[in-house]
């Protein structure tokens, strides 16, 4: 849940008061002109950037960063062309 969530960088203000409430198993789909704010928002929830104003809590949890639950999967490609596609799928995990 996103409570009166805003994200500044120096004066330009990316976020404003943003509500946000996603129920167990809901799917949703962030939608908007490029410039928006959509990434910002996603690193947030993953607790990659921190919020300027607001609350973010999942699981009736309070986010303060990166939780050892999230997943990240970037837009870009981030192969490292060095390793096997294997290596590359399972970097990252235990």
């Amino acid at each position: 849940m996103l409570q009166s969530l805003s994200k500044s960088f120096g004066q330009r203000e990316v976020l404003q008061n943003t509500q946000l409430h996603v129920e167990p198993g809901q799917f949703i789909a962030i939608v908007g002109r490029s410039g928006c704010g959509k990434s910002t928002l996603l690193r947030l929830v993953a607790g990659l950037e921190q919020a300027t104003a607001g609350t973010i809590t999942v699981n009736d949890k309070l986010l303060t960063g990166l939780s050892d639950d999230t997943r990240i999967m970037f837009q870009d490609a981030r192969l490292l062309p060095w390793k096997r596609v294997l290596d590359n799928v399972t970097l990252g995990l235990p």
